[in-house]
């Protein structure tokens, strides 16, 4: 029976190989492999990186989500960059910047990189933070440690910023039926595909089974309106797998037992806390921001009406209007 199965197991991987190189699906070129792209070297670690605007003007840094993510769904925070000088990177192993090993995707590498931007980019000067979802949590993080480094703070639907509160989180991630099959196809597909370096397949199967499906059934569907995702609030350049799944198991440890706690430190900053969600987030939305807002000791909060988790791409301009405001405030 085992030889009878051969051609069965055989068929099944010319045909699977045949999706891979038919679905259209790649896996993008890091800085390592095409150094033409922009990126910057910080004391010895290359990520992927531009910059916008005067850079005499006060800088904005904008951190974006994942773990594992990249800064592509950001790009319409460009526009600041008629009044700002603004920052945006690829954490280390992510997006287009270069894969790393494993013992270097830590929170901790991910604080210090963060610093090392605001230093090469702050001059000196006290710098604007952006943080999106993840990206909120490390700017939280960063805050607390670096509170005279910061001049303002806009977090964007941020995670969970201690453990209780993701205890809190009164949501159920769904995994339709459509998503397990559309996953269980990426990673098939994922042990065919030969990419640009070793770390190909695993980004192959993150990038194509969270970040390539559409519709209903995705369990980040809570995250946008009518819970249906879309490819242009998913759209990547390359999520990296190894930030994925490591950069979790280092979150900092919190008081009294906590799991994890990003907010340690934070009452040091006395600036206002600009929190901005979407109306459709039923995950990270405005009732679980309230929440987190009162681990600052000054925080209001903006609600975009009729978009979700990534507002920046649903509706730019509404989203970056409070924004402009805020930062008006905290750089006169």
């Amino acid at each position: 029976m085992r030889w009878r199965s051969i051609p069965i197991v055989a068929a099944l991987a010319i045909l699977v190989g045949g999706c891979v190189a038919s679905n259209g699906y790649e896996v993008a070129q890091t800085v390592a492999q095409d150094p033409s792209l922009p990126h910057v070297t910080l004391d010895g670690v290359v990520l992927h990186a531009e910059t916008v605007g005067d850079p005499q003007r006060a800088p904005v840094i904008v951190v974006h989500g994942g773990p594992g993510w990249d800064y592509r769904s950001l790009l319409p925070v460009k526009a600041l960059g008629d009044e700002y000088f603004v920052v945006l990177y690829d954490q280390r192993g992510t997006g287009l910047s270069p894969r790393v090993d494993d013992d270097e995707l830590t929170f901790a590498a991910y604080l210090a990189d963060l610093d090392a931007l605001v230093e090469r980019y702050g001059r000196g000067r006290p710098v604007n933070l952006i943080g999106h979802s993840f990206g909120g949590m490390l700017v939280a993080s960063y805050v607390g440690r670096h509170p005279d480094k910061v001049a303002g703070v806009v977090l964007a639907a941020p995670g969970p910023l201690t453990s209780e509160m993701a205890d809190h989180l009164d949501f159920t991630f769904p995994f339709g039926a459509r998503f397990v099959l559309h996953a269980t196809g990426s990673w098939l597909e994922s042990r065919f595909y030969a990419g640009p370096d070793e770390h190909a397949k695993g980004d192959y199967f993150v990038g194509k089974a969270f970040g390539a499906f559409a519709g209903k059934g995705h369990p980040m569907g809570g995250y946008f309106c009518d819970r249906e995702t879309t490819l242009e609030g998913l759209r990547h350049w390359r999520l990296g797998s190894g930030a994925f799944f490591e950069v979790k198991k280092t979150y900092p440890s919190g008081e009294a037992g906590q799991r994890f706690s990003f907010v340690g430190g934070v009452q040091a900053f006395a600036r206002e806390v600009l929190f901005l969600v979407g109306s459709c987030d039923a995950i990270l939305g405005a009732a679980f921001q309230r929440e987190q807002m009162k681990y600052f000791p000054n925080a209001r909060m903006v609600v975009i009406d009729g978009v979700g988790h990534e507002m920046f791409v649903e509706n730019p301009q509404a989203s970056l209007a409070p924004v402009r405001a805020y930062l008006l405030e905290q750089n006169r």
